[in-house]
C-alpha cells in the first residue's frame, strides 16, 4: 500500500518537470515582451496584444502567476498592461490594487488608460473608487484625454454629476482636444443631442478626433434605430444575415477581420456593410455598396477637383510615400515641394507628430487632407539633404485638369483626355480652342489609360467633334428614366471638320469607348491603339433607406449601344472597341526589366544630372527633355557615363532612361508637366503618320520626324 502511495506521489511531482520546458519558454517569451514594454511604454498595447494571445494558448494558464508578480513592476506601463491580464485571466482584485496605485501616477497616458479600463469594468470597490475620485479632483495638468477618461469613468462608475457637469464645461474650454473628446464622451453616455452640431462639425475632420467622431456618430444612430425596433416603430426581415451576424460573432477566431487590407472590428455595423457589399458584387463587377467617405473620395477624383496640398503621391520600393509630381497650381509646387520628396511625418490637429513612414497609402493621404483653409505641416526628406525638411501648407481646391493640350510639330493639336469628370467638358474647350489659336490644322485625342466617368461629360465631347443629328450612343434598362430607349444624338460642334485619329488601348473603358466608338462608327475619326476594356454598361448612385445617408448604392441601371446597334461589353474575352489601326505595345525581356530597375536604383543617372542640369547647361538640357532626336551624342559627357555604367543595356535604353529623369525635373523647373513624349511614343507617331496622309504631308519634311520615325 505505501508502494502504490509513493508511486502516485512521484506521478504527482513528475508531471510539472515534464511540461516544464513549454512553460519556460512561454514564460521566457512573455518576460521578453514585459520587458519591451517597459523600454517602449508607447507601443505598450502592441505587446499586450501578443501577451493576450499568449494567454489564451493552451499553455498559456502558465502565465497568470507571472503577470500578477509584475503588478510590482518598477515600470508603471508594465503594471498597466499587467493588470488588465490579470483581470481578464486571473484574480481581479489583484488588478483594482494595481489600478488604484496607478491612478497616482503623474503621467497622462497611464492615467487615461487606468481610467478607460475602470470604466468599462465597473468595479464595485469602493477604495479604488475613492482614489478614483481624487485622481479626477487633481486632474488640472493631464492631457485632455486623461482629463476626459476621468471624468467618464466618475460619471459612469458613481453617477457624479459634477464630472458630468465638468465635461460640460470643457465645451468651452479653448483647447480644441478636450472640446472633442467631451463631446464624444458626452455623446456616448447619454446626451447625443446637447454635443451633436459639434460631433458632425468634428467628424468632417482628419485624424484621431474625426475618425472618433464619425464613429460616434453612427454609434448613436445604431442605439436609435435599436430604441425604434424595440419600440415596434419599425420590423426587421433579414433574419437570416441578422442570424449569421451572430454566428460569426460567437464564433470567429478573432474579434477583428480584414477588408481593403485593413483590420474591421467584428461588429454588427461592419459584418452587415460586408453583407450589403457581396449582395452588391453579386450582380456584376461594377455594382458596389460604399460608405459615404468613400463615395465623396469617388465624387472629387471624377469631378477633378479636391481640397488638398495638390500633389500625386505614390509609395516608393522603400515603403515610404513620396510626391511623384506636384499640381503645380497647387499649394505644394508653391511651397517648394518638388518631384521626388518622401513624406516623412505632418503635425496632427493638437500639434503631435504623426509618423507616416509606417503607414499606408490611404492612410497617409488622409492625414495630409484636410478641411480647406487649415495647414498641413509636413516634414519630408529630400535627396542630398541630410536633415528633414518642414513646409507649412495651406490647403486649398485644387483643380486637376482632365484635358491636357500640347501642339505638336507639323500643326498637330495633341489632346490627353484622362477622364469624363464634372469638369472635362470645359477643360476639353479650353484645349480645343488654345490648340486653334495655335494654327492647329489636324488633332490626335489620346483616350489611353481613360477609365470613363459620366455619360453627361461623353455626349457634350461627343458634340464637339461630330456633326449635327449623328447618333452618338443608345441605352436602354428596365428602371425609371433607362427603361425606355434613350437616343443621344449629337448637336453639332465646332470641330467636326479638323482631320483627327484617336488612341485607345486596353485600359480605355466606359466613355472612353462611348466616344471612341462613336468616332469610329460615323467615320469621324481613325482609331488605333488596342482593343479597349469592354465596359458597355452604365451605373447611378442610391441612398440606401434607413442609412441615415451614410451609405450608397452603386448599381448597374443600363447598357449602351454604339451606332452601329452593338453593345461592346465583354464577354468570355469579347467585346471592347476594336481599333482600325493595331500599335502592339513595346516588351522588354526579363533581362531589360532588371537591367533598368537597376540603372534606375543606382541613383548614378541622379548624380550625373545633379552635375550637368546646373548652371549655362541647363537651358540646353531643358531642350533635350523636349527634344533629343534619339541622339546620345547630344547629351554631354554621355559616353563617359554610359562606360561607367558597366550596362547590358544599349546606348539607346540608357538614353531613354536618363530622358525620363530629366524630364521629371524640368517639369518642377517649368511649373507644367509633359502632356506627352512623341519621340518615344509608337502610337503618336503613327497617328501623325496618317494625319499627314490625310492632309497630303510628308512627315520627312518636318525635322523633327524625319529624325524619329523608324
Amino acid at each position: 500500500m505505501k508502494l502504490i502511495r509513493l508511486a502516485a506521489l512521484l506521478a504527482l511531482l513528475l508531471v510539472p518537470a515534464a511540461l516544464s520546458a513549454q512553460d519556460n519558454k512561454l514564460a521566457e517569451d512573455a518576460g521578453k515582451l514585459i520587458e519591451r514594454i517597459a523600454k517602449r511604454p508607447e507601443k505598450a498595447w502592441d505587446y499586450a496584444f501578443a501577451l493576450r494571445r499568449m494567454a489564451e494558448s493552451e499553455e498559456g494558464a502558465s502565465l497568470v502567476a507571472e503577470f500578477e508578480k509584475q503588478l510590482e513592476h518598477e515600470s508603471e506601463a508594465v503594471r498597466m498592461v499587467c493588470s488588465q491580464l490579470v483581470l481578464l485571466y486571473g484574480t481581479p482584485e489583484l488588478a483594482y490594487e494595481a489600478w488604484g496605485e496607478l491612478l497616482e501616477s503623474e503621467n497622462s497616458m497611464i492615467l487615461e488608460a487606468v481610467a478607460m479600463m475602470i470604466t468599462s469594468e465597473g468595479p464595485e470597490d469602493e477604495e479604488l473608487l475613492e482614489r478614483l475620485q481624487l485622481a479626477w479632483e487633481d486632474s488640472s495638468g493631464l492631457s485632455a484625454g486623461a482629463r476626459t477618461a476621468l471624468c467618464e469613468a466618475l460619471l459612469v462608475n458613481t453617477k457624479d454629476e459634477l464630472a458630468l457637469e465638468q465635461l460640460r464645461e470643457f465645451l468651452s474650454s479653448p483647447d480644441h482636444e478636450l472640446v472633442g473628446r467631451a463631446s464624444l464622451v458626452l455623446s456616448e453616455r447619454g446626451h447625443p443631442a446637447e454635443v451633436a452640431a459639434r460631433i458632425d462639425t468634428l467628424s468632417k475632420e482628419p485624424g484621431d478626433i474625426g475618425r472618433l467622431a464619425r464613429i460616434g456618430r453612427e454609434v448613436v444612430k445604431i442605439d436609435q434605430a435599436v430604441e425604434d425596433h424595440k419600440s415596434g416603430k419599425f420590423k426587421r426581415k433579414d433574419y437570416l444575415i441578422e442570424t449569421e451576424v451572430r454566428a460569426i460573432k460567437k464564433h470567429y477566431v478573432d474579434d477583428f477581420f480584414i477588408y481593403a487590407e485593413k483590420p474591421q472590428a467584428l461588429n454588427n455595423e461592419n459584418l452587415v456593410d460586408n453583407a450589403c457589399r457581396a449582395m452588391a458584387m453579386a450582380t456584376d463587377r461594377y455594382a458596389a455598396f460604399m460608405t459615404r467617405k468613400e463615395i465623396d473620395e469617388m465624387n472629387q477624383d471624377q469631378e477633378g477637383n479636391y481640397v488638398g496640398i495638390g500633389a500625386h503621391v505614390a509609395v516608393g520600393d522603400d515603403g515610404l510615400i513620396y510626391i511623384t509630381q506636384p499640381i503645380y497650381e497647387g499649394p505644394a509646387y508653391a511651397a517648394g515641394v518638388p518631384t521626388g520628396d518622401k513624406l516623412m511625418g505632418i503635425l496632427g490637429l493638437v500639434g503631435k507628430r504623426i509618423d507616416l513612414t509606417t503607414l499606408s497609402l490611404e492612410e497617409g493621404v488622409s492625414h495630409v487632407r484636410g478641411p480647406e483653409g487649415s495647414t498641413a505641416t509636413i516634414f519630408v526628406k529630400r535627396r542630398g539633404v541630410e536633415n528633414e525638411l518642414k513646409f507649412e501648407i495651406p490647403r486649398k481646391m485644387v483643380h486637376v485638369d482632365t484635358a491636357l493640350e500640347e501642339m505638336l510639330p507639323g500643326q498637330v493639336g495633341y489632346v490627353r483626355l484622362t477622364r469624363f469628370g464634372g469638369n472635362s467638358t470645359n477643360d476639353m474647350k479650353e484645349s480645343l480652342a488654345n490648340l486653334r489659336r495655335q494654327g492647329m490644322k489636324s488633332l490626335i485625342l489620346d483616350m489611353r489609360d481613360n477609365p470613363g466617368g459620366q455619360l453627361s461629360a461623353v455626349v457634350e465631347i461627343a458634340d464637339m467633334f461630330l456633326p449635327k443629328d449623328a447618333l452618338i450612343s443608345s441605352t436602354g434598362g428596365r428602371f425609371d428614366q433607362w427603361r425606355k430607349k434613350q437616343v443621344f444624338r449629337s448637336r453639332g460642334g465646332d470641330y467636326n471638320e479638323i482631320p483627327m485619329v484617336c488612341l485607345i488601348d486596353e485600359n480605355s473603358a466606359s466613355g472612353a469607348e462611348m466616344l471612341s466608338g462613336a468616332l469610329k462608327d460615323n467615320n469621324r475619326a481613325q482609331i488605333l491603339g488596342r482593343a479597349s476594356f469592354g465596359k458597355g454598361i452604365g451605373q447611378s448612385f442610391f441612398t440606401v433607406e434607413n442609412s441615415g445617408g451614410s451609405r450608397v448604392l452603386k448599381c448597374t441601371v443600363f447598357r449602351y449601344f454604339l451606332p452601329s446597334g452593338i453593345s461592346i461589353d465583354r464577354y468570355e474575352g469579347e467585346g471592347g472597341v476594336t481599333p482600325q489601326i493595331e500599335i502592339k505595345p513595346s516588351l522588354l525581356k526579363p533581362w531589360e526589366v532588371y537591367a533598368i530597375d537597376k540603372l534606375r536604383d543606382s541613383g548614378k543617372l541622379e548624380d550625373y544630372l545633379d552635375r550637368q542640369y546646373a548652371g549655362a547647361k541647363k537651358a540646353e538640357l531643358m531642350k533635350l527633355a523636349s527634344f533629343d532626336a534619339l541622339d546620345p551624342a547630344l547629351w554631354p559627357e554621355f559616353d563617359r557615363l554610359y562606360s561607367e555604367l558597366n550596362t547590358q543595356l544599349a546606348k539607346d535604353d540608357v538614353r531613354r532612361e536618363l530622358r525620363y529623369a530629366l524630364r521629371a525635373r524640368v517639369q518642377d523647373d517649368r511649373g507644367a508637366e509633359f502632356t506627352q513624349n512623341y519621340q518615344e511614343d509608337p502610337g503618336i507617331l503613327r497617328s501623325v503618320k496618317e494625319l499627314f496622309a490625310k492632309t497630303g504631308q510628308d512627315t520627312a519634311s518636318i525635322p523633327e520626324y524625319k529624325a524619329v520615325m523608324k
